[in-house]
């Protein structure tokens, strides 16, 4: 499935980063030129700073000088609006100076290995790898920054590639896509691409969703993002699956209400599942139903909970069982929202992107799988397309869009038992490996499966095992679970990676062996 172009770009820069030789300058060059942006390279302005060369400043005044003149002119740089940045390996090291990029403007690090960067340097005057053994001093810099370049979510591997294939990467990362969802009864439109959050009303706009709007949002979302500068009422509500309740939606109707929404106006939702889910519930039945537009600001959301429709809350007996079809009319991701996010969150929406590989695209769970770093709109828009594959083919959950159910039979079952202490996506990865060795057991699977999406889990930070929870409050959350048709449990289960079955029943031993097994519990 193929992403259009989006001539909406609103990301205020794009800063190269990396070590020596890594290309920075070249590549930014030919990107800004690509794009149609101004280009500025920090050692070329700390010279001029200066009003000597860079290897002069190192030798006449020292590393320290040279580090205070980077630091000013960085300073500058980091307030350029419209531009393609590139900076030296070392200036990101200033605490101070990478929370001014990373806030208003997306990183991207260049790498490749120590043996291409010495070809690439080779000739070169660079202070840091002046002397008689470049290569010694290079490796003992690569390994000293290893894990500060490893820390940045954008990695491109330059090795072996021309400029213009970098070039093209990175294209492909920073300008935004449009997608049309053609699944009837459920069209619309999604947009994914970096810095879109800053221009959301514009976007609105544009697509002609004009109206009385009200912003929708929980408490961590609201001062995290500057969704104050939209100048639209907002309301807040609290953070987490646990406030994902009838009550709070009653709540929201009182809000709707008060800021004088009537049948023209708009919901824009923008947070997490849980706050797509309670706005686009409370969208489609406020007054029979209003538009809504639902911006995913975690991984989870953008991969899967904001694509397809689905709207609903939390009853006591069970995770979304009162809900409604009700599709936004745009959904805005953008992954520069992902910036904002602990580890730990990151991690576990990407069980969701590793569900999507298994599920329909086996090239992308290779990728997760290989150890490749979290590759931001790229990775996105592959696992977007997967689900968005499925819902064009079963829009109202008549067949296969029960594909998509892999992981969270089990895996809703493990999040009740934990009283919602697990995040969503951590349940979901355990109830993955767990379903992957019911499907081994059942003949379904290839032998090896649960154990390398186990690994694939494991590398993404998730958790494969939920030791401690007890496995019969387990399976009695698992019997309240919507999926049940006819009084049994229905499976989503792996064959191979990229292959899926649905609709799969399984003796209860069965079942049960492959929850204890997720607890660590005896048979």
């Amino acid at each position: 499935m193929e992403f259009g172009v989006c001539n909406f770009f609103s990301l205020n820069f794009i800063l190269l980063y990396g070590p020596p030789g890594v290309g920075k300058s070249t590549v930014g060059k030919e990107l800004a030129a690509r794009l149609e942006r101004e280009f500025f390279d920090s050692d070329p302005m700390i010279e001029n700073l200066a009003g000597r060369s860079i290897p002069h400043i190192f030798s006449q005044l020292g590393e320290a000088e040279f580090r205070r003149l980077e630091a000013k002119v960085c300073a500058g740089l980091s307030a350029r609006r419209g531009a393609v940045i590139a900076l030296g390996g070392g200036a990101l090291l200033n605490a101070n100076v990478r929370a001014a990029f990373e806030r208003n403007g997306l990183i991207v690090c260049l790498r490749a290995d120590a043996d291409e960067l010495l070809r690439r340097t080779s000739g070169n005057s660079r202070p840091l790898l002046a002397g008689d053994n470049p290569a010694e001093r290079l490796n003992a810099l690569l390994a000293t920054r290893r894990a500060f370049y490893d820390s940045f979510s954008i990695q491109v591997d330059t090795k072996g590639k021309s400029i213009e294939q970098v070039v093209d990467e990175i294209e492909s990362m920073v300008v935004p896509r449009s997608l049309p969802v053609n699944a009837p009864g459920l069209r619309h439109e999604i947009l994914l691409g970096y810095g879109l959050l800053d221009s959301l009303p514009d976007l609105l706009d544009e697509r002609g969703l004009t109206g009385p709007a009200i912003v929708v949002t929980d408490e961590n979302i609201a001062t995290a993002l500057p969704i104050t500068n939209y100048q639209l009422p907002i309301t807040i509500l609290p953070a987490g699956e646990q406030h994902k309740t009838l009550d709070t939606v009653r709540a929201l109707y009182d809000a709707l209400l008060q800021h004088g929404l009537d049948r023209s106006g708009i919901v824009i939702a923008i947070g997490g599942g849980v706050i797509g889910d309670l706005a686009g519930f409370a969208a489609a039945t406020f007054m029979r139903g209003v538009r809504w537009v639902n911006a995913p600001t975690t991984l989870l959301a953008m991969v899967d909970a904001s694509l397809g429709g689905k709207t609903g809350v939390d009853l006591p007996q069970g995770k979304n069982l009162a809900g409604a079809f009700h599709p936004p009319s745009l959904v805005v991701a953008d992954p520069f929202a992902l910036t904002t996010l602990p580890q730990a969150e990151r991690a576990a929406g990407m069980a969701e992107v590793i569900k999507h590989g298994v599920i329909g695209d086996a090239g992308l769970f290779e990728m997760i799988e290989s150890g490749a770093a979290f590759g931001g709109a790229d990775q996105i828009a592959r696992a977007m397309a997967v689900k968005i594959r499925v819902v064009e083919a079963d829009p109202f959950e008549k067949g296969e869009r029960a594909t998509l159910n892999l992981g969270h039979t089990i895996g809703h079952g493990v999040e009740a038992a934990s009283e919602y202490s697990l995040r969503h996506g951590e349940a979901v990865a355990v109830g993955m490996v767990a379903e992957s060795r019911l499907a081994e057991r059942l003949g379904l699977a290839e032998r090896g499966l649960a154990q390398r999406i186990a690994r694939a889990c494991a590398m993404a930070g998730l958790p494969v095992k939920c030791s401690g929870l007890n496995p019969d409050r387990i399976r009695e959350a698992m019997s309240s679970d919507k999926k049940k048709s006819g009084g049994r449990l229905k499976f989503a289960l792996p064959k191979k990676i990229g292959e899926v079955v649905w609709g799969v029943e399984a003796d209860e031993a069965e079942v049960m062996s492959a929850v204890r097994a997720a607890c660590d519990a005896e048979e």
